[in-house]
């Protein structure tokens, strides 16, 4: 150990200067560390945030490329065609791929952040559906 006033508890243990008896000063480390962490109610989970989600008012659009499973990119298509049809003609717009992608992968972020893992997507992302 070092002549300081206050021992670097932690400086000595990564340095490995602790030997092999016990490490003055470790339970109270302990204690601190477990003051410190949160209190969680039991029988509750904490819904913290997965995602702490940027969004960008007026976000760009950037080009990106992704392998979708051929029925995904039928059921892609045949999702704008029939938006197509259902939308009147200054609307149509609104039926691109691009945007119905976007709207789908936003309504998965939002999922994520609203109930976490226990989401419906989620689940069914992580193979959970029962």
């Amino acid at each position: 150990m070092n002549g300081r006033a206050h021992p670097d508890i932690l400086g000595e243990l990564f340095r490995g200067e602790h030997g092999s008896g016990p490490v003055a000063g470790l339970e109270e480390l302990e204690a601190l560390i477990r003051v410190c962490l949160p209190k969680a109610e039991p029988g509750t989970k904490p819904n913290a945030k997965l995602l702490p989600l940027k969004r960008k008012p007026n976000a760009t659009k950037r080009k990106t490329t992704h392998y979708l499973r051929e029925d995904v990119f039928d059921g892609l298509t045949q999702a704008k065609d029939i938006l197509l049809r259902l939308l009147p003609d200054g609307s149509k717009a609104k039926a691109s791929k691009s945007n119905l992608v976007n709207h789908a992968v936003n309504q998965l972020l939002r999922e994520i952040e609203e109930k976490g893992l226990d989401g419906p997507l989620v689940k069914s992302i992580l193979g959970k559906i029962e």
